[in-house]
């Protein structure tokens, strides 16, 4: 393997949930590792340490503090990397907490900076204060900005959001593609039967589970129908009580998190009632499969690549009648993604372009 290549440490934090890291591995995944190497920092060992020695043996995966329980010796351990390891690009996945990923890579000589906005939030986040006081902090020893999208880049740029690169969420249509029959055939491998309706991401506060779980359970007193919650978070024990206390035993499923394709393919509805939301990866997979999506107004509406996404208030009478309407599955999923610019086959090169660009203004 080629030792001069361009080498780019990628800060993702938590890398067990959420779609920051795997829209980062679709990209690596296609990538030309013959002329650059992603090393990593997390949290701690995951999932992702084996996808990624998968893709190239020779990267790198740090496992540093979390920034929200002890940033003083993150910021250290981050100093420490970049000084060792000399990276002419980090690229901060963080979004607030940017402010303390940043500034040891800074004071190390790193000549390439990024600060990327994966999320937004607002006065209703938890953890709202903390992230409005760190917000003007995020960029500061940035260089270059990015965001998952033009809301995101704005809620944490504020006045610089013009600057910023978006970076769409890309993935792999062929991978979530899903013709009639396979419809089928999913739904009887995942021992399916009836109308399925499903979630996919963080068990977190940010994506409203106990709302959805209210709206579900009025629905459910007028038709069968199963709810499927694929993923894991904070909020997984308290949910399972609530199912218990609802008497929704037979009707809910909390599924580990797992690759999602499958149950896309098999489910007849996706719904994300976000109280907060920077794009939603998960819509993106959900309409690439051909599923009619309801998602909350909170969501960006650059997350409807169908151009037939239900946007709806977090009103729980409003989503139970839009659970009960029979809506057709979409054949063209894999058209709609290559329109609005999520396809990773196409656009693989945006983050590598970027990169080059960048270090050319810098060096």
């Amino acid at each position: 393997m080629n030792d001069n290549r361009i080498k780019v440490l990628q800060i993702i934090g938590n890398a067990r949930l959420g779609g920051v890291a795997s829209c980062l591995m679709n990209y690596f995944r296609f990538a030309d590792t013959d002329k650059f190497r992603f090393d990593f920092a997390t949290y701690g060992e995951s999932p992702l340490d084996e996808r990624v020695k998968e893709i190239d043996p020779s990267s790198r995966i740090f496992h540093i503090p979390s920034f929200e329980k002890n940033f003083f010796k993150s910021m250290r351990e981050i100093g420490r990397v970049c000084r060792t390891e000399k990276y002419g690009i980090v690229h901060s996945h963080m979004t607030t907490l940017s402010a303390f990923a940043l500034p040891p890579a800074a004071k190390a000589g790193v000549p390439v900076r990024i600060c990327h906005a994966h999320s937004a939030f607002d006065k209703n986040s938890d953890r709202y204060l903390f992230k409005k006081i760190l917000r003007p902090f995020a960029a500061k020893r940035a260089t270059h900005l990015m965001a998952c999208s033009a809301h995101a880049a704005k809620n944490l740029f504020r006045t610089r959001a013009d600057e910023a690169f978006l970076l769409p969420n890309a993935i792999d249509g062929a991978h979530f593609a899903c013709s009639a029959q396979e419809h089928f055939e999913a739904k009887r491998k995942c021992g399916l039967e009836g109308r399925t309706i499903l979630f996919v991401g963080r068990f977190a506060f940010a994506k409203n589970l106990f709302f959805l779980l209210d709206a579900f359970a009025l629905a459910r007193r007028q038709r069968q129908m199963t709810l499927l919650l694929v993923g894991d978070g904070e909020h997984r024990p308290a949910l399972e009580n609530a199912v218990r206390e609802k008497g929704l035993e037979q009707s809910v499923r909390l599924i580990p998190p797992a690759d999602p394709a499958v149950w896309y393919k098999a489910a007849d509805l996706f719904c994300l009632p976000s109280r907060y939301e920077g794009l939603g990866m998960a819509a993106i997979e959900a309409q690439a499969a051909g599923l009619p999506c309801i998602f909350s107004d909170a969501v960006p509406k650059e997350a409807d690549i169908s151009k037939k996404s239900i946007f709806l208030p977090l009103d729980e009478v409003r989503w139970a009648d839009a659970m009960l309407k029979d809506r057709p599955r979409h054949p063209d999923g894999d058209k709609a993604l290559l329109r609005a610019g999520y396809e990773i086959r196409k656009e693989a090169h945006l983050l590598t372009d970027f990169y080059e660009k960048a270090l050319g203004e810098r060096i």
